[in-house]
């Protein structure tokens, strides 16, 4: 939405022009009017001049309101039910939002307003920015960055934004952190428990298996074998997917549990020049440019090329559980210095960062590669059922030392998991995959 007479349009083009997504087909609402186009080049034939636009690969109109919807919300057919949504109620009355189920960010223009909205969680980044010209937003920072917009920010998770001729006005509509810290926890033994957990994270893939081409990111490890086994006896037959070099520990894990599996695995095995090559567009695309971080996205990137290559849309990958049922190595030192107390709000703490820490990076990954994410872990919920978990129960005190997370464990058990999957260590992508060793050599290299 521009403040004075600006070309808006020249603004879009140079959004579109910086975003790492494959704009094949173009749909572009402006002052009243919608437009359909091929690729940035159709968009920019077109001799256009506008206050308010939208611009997406897919918008939808209902009544006057226009939605772009990036994601999926599961208890509404269609985004016209959105918009009808957002023309019954008013500002006071938003909070009726926090009941949409889904993974999603979204823009609706309605009565020349821009509302903009997150899910509860925050899988779908979404940005904004402002300066004389106007207000304007997108899935990627790089974006708004390239139109010469200086201060970006993060819209935050289950907030909402409205833009007008006031000004914008941003706004939580609900807290899950507080929800989540008043759940009463659950009672009964660890296989009642996980019984409750597993049924509970079938409930959330149901949701997802209305798509036939689903894939699963898959090292072999406990989180990505739960929710594979799990697909299979919904029937869905998911394709795994697993990156790394030759050898590396997680192609090794990730062919043996598959076979055992009796599931179907697609491995991209990639060589040092491979990584070499591919190492500066990873830090464009993630827009962060750490070792840690490339060497987190460089499977990711792999894995989803090789998606795209069997022809899948829809990839569903193990994060959040690290954060929601204590997988993290660190989360022993927590315990041991301030008890289950301190390890409790350690776990709040970790998941309420998740979503600029790790989703915002890795969706990026995704859209580059013109992939859909799925995070069955991250459902709400799943989450609000890990939240209820004694944290005794995922981090457990055994005589040989500690059980990190102890409930997926014993989940896995009771889906008749071979020992392999039971007892997996946690290992992160980027030493599993063998690829943190070949950044830092390349950096070291590039440095002297």
């Amino acid at each position: 939405m521009s403040k004075k007479d600006v070309d808006v349009l020249e603004i879009i083009l140079r959004m579109l022009s910086a975003s790492c997504y494959q704009w094949s087909d173009l749909s572009l609402w402006m002052d009243g009017e919608l437009f359909h186009v091929k690729g940035i080049e159709g968009l920019n034939q077109l001799a256009l001049k506008g206050k308010t636009c939208l611009c997406s690969n897919k918008l939808s109109i209902f009544q006057g309101s226009v939605i772009a919807l990036d994601g999926e919300i599961y208890n509404l057919e269609d985004s016209h039910k959105i918009a009808k949504l957002f023309t019954l109620i008013n500002a006071q009355d938003i909070s009726k939002m926090k009941n949409l189920d889904g993974s999603y960010a979204f823009a609706i223009i309605y009565n020349g307003n821009i509302v903009l909205m997150r899910d509860p969680i925050g899988t779908r980044p979404l940005y904004i920015a402002s300066d004389s010209r106007g207000y304007a937003f997108a899935s990627e920072q790089k974006a708004l960055l390239a139109a010469g917009f200086r201060e970006v920010k993060s819209l935050k998770p289950c907030h909402v934004a409205i833009i007008d001729e006031d000004g914008l006005l941003e706004f939580e509509v609900y807290s899950l952190l507080e929800e989540l810290q008043t759940l009463q926890p659950f009672t009964g033994s660890s296989q009642e428990i996980a019984s409750i957990l597993l049924e509970t994270l079938r409930c959330a893939l149901v949701k997802l298996t209305k798509r036939k081409d689903i894939g699963v990111l898959f090292s072999g490890g406990l989180d990505s074998s739960i929710i594979a086994k799990l697909l299979d006896d919904l029937g869905a037959e998911p394709e795994l997917l697993c990156a790394g070099l030759l050898a590396s520990k997680d192609v090794l894990r990730a062919k043996k549990i598959a076979e055992l599996l009796g599931l179907r695995i697609n491995i991209c095995e990639l060589n040092e020049k491979e990584i070499e090559e591919t190492l500066p567009h990873i830090a464009q695309i993630i827009e962060r440019c750490n070792p840690l971080d490339v060497s987190i996205s460089m499977p990711l990137y792999f894995a989803l090329n090789k998606a795209k290559e069997v022809k899948l849309s829809y990839v569903l990958v193990g994060q959040g559980a690290d954060e929601i049922f204590a997988g993290y190595k660190r989360y022993e030192r927590a315990l041991e210095m301030g008890g289950y107390e301190l390890l409790k709000g350690e776990l709040l703490k970790d998941f309420s960062h998740l979503h600029e820490k790790n989703l915002e990076r890795d969706y990026n990954v995704y859209l580059a590669n013109s992939i859909e994410p799925a995070y069955p872990y991250l459902d709400t919920t799943v989450v609000k059922c890990a939240f209820r978990i004694p944290v005794e129960e995922k981090l457990k005190r055994e005589v040989t030392g500690y059980s990190r997370k102890h409930i997926l464990r014993v989940a896995a058990k009771l889906l008749g998991m071979p020992d392999e999957v039971v007892n997996a260590p946690k290992l992160a992508v980027q030493y599993g995959s063998g690829v943190w060793k070949v950044v830092r050599r390349i950096l070291d290299n590039m440095r002297h």
